[in-house]
């Protein structure tokens, strides 16, 4: 007699439930939600067990640290972000997810970093992109588009959009 297979896959279904309530309950949703960063900055140092960024912000890291593409959401190693400018979500003094979001690019006029990606809309001083990056906007900030594919240019300094134009 074969089993019937609605009570296998209630069971299957605790258990998946089971596994995913210990610690999933606080991971971070790579779906494209707006994840608006606690800090960001460009990383001066960085450790399995610390993170410091510019202007000597350091927080220390949890053991299961996401650390994603902000481009693709694909999982990037977290120890080669350093001088790069980055996301960060803490879990009160902790960093729970990193998002890469581009290199400091150096040269004859202000540092920079340029941020390509589908703006959805803009909310007040922030633009909030369809990969779910949320970046703060300096004062007078306004987009070419209402919506659509931009190229943001970042102050890494102030930790402000100076431009968004289109690439």
């Amino acid at each position: 007699m074969r089993p019937a297979p609605l009570p296998l896959l209630l069971l299957a279904g605790a258990l998946l439930l089971a596994g995913c309530t210990k610690d999933g309950s606080d991971q971070l949703v790579l779906d494209g939600r707006p994840r608006v960063p606690d800090v960001e900055g460009v990383v001066e140092k960085i450790s399995f067990e610390q993170i410091t960024l510019d202007g000597g912000r350091s927080y220390g890291v949890r053991k299961d640290l996401q650390s994603f593409s902000t481009y693709d959401l694909a999982a990037v190693p977290m120890l080669q972000r350093s001088g790069q400018y980055v996301h960060l979500g803490l879990d009160g003094k902790k960093v729970a997810w990193m998002a890469m979001i581009g290199e400091v690019i150096e040269g004859a006029a202000a540092p920079v970093v340029y941020y390509n990606g589908v703006l959805l809309r803009l909310e007040g001083d922030r633009a909030v992109f369809r990969d779910g990056t949320v970046l703060q906007l300096a004062d007078g900030v306004t987009s070419p588009v209402g919506t659509g594919f931009v190229r943001a240019e970042l102050d890494p300094s102030l930790h402000r959009v100076r431009a968004l134009v289109l690439p």
